[in-house]
């Protein structure tokens, strides 16, 4: 899935000229000319996540260190939500709501946990 917007890119089709033709016509909108940011060029801060939260999240999924995640590609595909607005800020690059971390509970009782 993007990051940065809804589908599998593997299958996106242009849209046809007429479409592009009455979205310009209509709407005053053009096709867009730059391409989104690449996820590995955003710039984000170190997760302000400490080591005593870290363990204390790693305790409540059971000791799965991997279910913890602080990581920048993982934080940044947790930040926001999909609307149209919150997807045309995170392809402007902007990860200022940024999580400090991406906790995966497995399961009702690690929820509660966490």
């Amino acid at each position: 899935m993007l990051w940065n917007g809804w589908g599998d890119p593997a299958r996106a089709t242009p849209l046809p000229d007429t479409v592009t033709g009455l979205l310009r016509e209509l709407l005053g909108v053009a096709p867009r000319e730059a391409a989104p940011l690449p996820l590995e060029e955003i710039d984000v801060p170190e997760s302000p996540l400490d080591p005593d939260a870290r363990r204390a999240l790693e305790a409540a999924v059971g000791q799965r260190a991997r279910d913890v995640r602080t990581d920048a590609e993982s934080r940044i595909r947790h930040t926001r939500g999909k609307s149209t607005p919150d997807l045309l800020r995170m392809r402007a690059g902007d990860v200022t709501d940024t999580p400090a971390a991406v906790v995966l509970p497995d399961g009702h009782d690690e929820v509660l946990a966490v």
